[in-house]
């Protein structure tokens, strides 16, 4: 009887020793790879995660990209549309001159000619208010980006801005130069003003959702980090301790051996 359990014993100290040194094996992959997932079968929850979340973040980069470039879009319309404030502002200037009676017919003359100047280049610059070839000034919606990531979901931003007139649309050489275009002016300033308005609002919200989608994207790869990279603390313990039972494993061995080995000697006396 002693022998048969002395035997058991070997072979059940035998089979632990494999598992430790299977365990020892992965923590040495884990803290040499800095990874947990070492092989197809191990943690295959937190693959099946990571997976998904890579997939996101990859998603997620190209939707910050996309928010990054309607922030240019309308940075670069809204500095436009200032320029135009600014024409409206230099033909309330006009106007006031033209209301002088001592405004010569000459004076009133190149007061026609700056207002012709100043409406082409008012044409020149609502004909030009694009980003890559797209127009921003049109009327309808349509000219949109997708911002966020299909895996975690996305926002539309529409970066249309309105329609701005082919020329200033109600003030007129004849009425600047005689200083009557006061209620005309105004109805010019109001359109490019509504529209500015309508650019600023919609930068805010492509910048909103730009610095969304970045702090998205930075908390997603801290999160990947504590499914993927190894615990370095906690593996080091796990190294420590199954080195220590892989060495007592090997010492139970030796004992469980020589019990053996000590009841055939004393059958053999």
């Amino acid at each position: 009887m002693a022998t048969l359990n002395a035997h058991g014993s070997f072979y059940r100290i035998q089979d632990n020793i494999t598992r430790t040194q299977k365990s020892l094996g992965d923590n040495m992959q884990r803290l040499s790879s800095g990874l947990k997932n070492i092989s197809a079968g191990s943690r295959p929850g937190d693959v099946a995660v990571v997976n998904s979340m890579t997939s996101g973040i990859k998603t997620l980069e190209y939707g910050k990209a996309n928010a990054e470039a309607g922030v240019a879009a309308l940075e670069m319309a809204v500095a436009d549309i200032s320029r135009l404030s600014d024409i409206i502002t230099r033909l309330y200037e006009m106007n006031q001159i033209g209301a002088n009676v001592f405004t010569t017919t000459d004076d009133k003359a190149m007061l026609k000619l700056e207002f012709a100047d100043l409406s082409a280049e008012y044409k020149r610059v609502g004909d030009e208010i694009k980003y890559r070839g797209q127009d921003l000034a049109q009327a309808a919606a349509g000219l949109t980006v997708e911002v966020g990531s299909v895996v975690f979901g996305t926002v539309t931003l529409d970066l249309s801005i309105g329609t701005i007139g082919a020329s200033i649309g109600n003030a007129t050489a004849t009425e600047v130069s005689t200083g009557g275009a006061g209620a005309n002016l105004k109805k010019d300033k109001k359109l490019v003003d509504t529209i500015r308005l309508e650019a600023a609002s919609k930068y805010n919200m492509a910048s909103w959702h730009a610095m969304h989608a970045a702090n998205h994207l930075a908390a997603t790869k801290i999160e990947v980090g504590n499914y993927r990279d190894v615990d370095f603390a906690a593996e080091t313990s796990e190294l420590a301790k199954n080195q220590i039972i892989a060495q007592a494993g090997t010492a139970m061995l030796a004992q469980a051996n020589a019990q053996g080995q000590g009841v055939l000697a004393l059958l053999q006396t």
